[in-house]
């Protein structure tokens, strides 16, 4: 009987720390981690404009705003109003969970917030429509829909 008790009690004890150790373990899943991103930065300084370019994808960028931030996507558009236009879009990891696909030649039509200087146009997209998808990037105020937090 005590026999019983005892592999009884050490049976359950394993169990309970077995199941601690996975509760601890931060697989591929969801788990906590902590944020290393620091907040958004505009990349385009000065007065942005509200704005849409619509041309053909000349070149997918992959570019890094500055030191510490995680590597961002950028496209090369050419259009015929304003010639050739950067377009930054959004950090790769975003833009990789999107399931959207981009390549040179692909008409697009972008929307977002636009800069003349030194003679050309740099625009940070809010939306990117291609044929009859559009990726979300941005809400009205131009803060990215990867950033959790929002201002009421």
């Amino acid at each position: 009987m005590i026999r019983k008790t005892f592999m009884g009690i050490l049976v359950s004890g394993l169990l309970i720390l077995g199941l601690a150790e996975m509760a601890s373990a931060q697989g591929r899943g969801q788990g906590f981690r902590p944020c290393p991103y620091t907040p958004y930065a505009c990349p385009v300084t000065g007065a942005c404009v509200p704005g849409t370019i619509t041309g053909k994808v000349k070149q997918v960028l992959t570019e890094s705003l500055g030191e510490g931030m995680h590597p961002g996507m950028a496209v090369l558009v050419e259009s015929q109003e304003q010639g050739e236009v950067h377009v930054h879009l959004g950090p790769v990891w975003f833009l990789e969970r999107q399931e959207f696909e981009l390549a040179p030649g692909d008409e697009v039509s972008i929307q977002g917030q636009c800069q003349k200087s030194k003679g050309k146009f740099k625009m940070v997209a809010s939306i990117l429509t291609k044929g009859d998808s559009s990726l979300f990037l941005r809400d009205s105020q131009g803060t990215p829909y990867w950033e959790a937090w929002r201002k009421r």
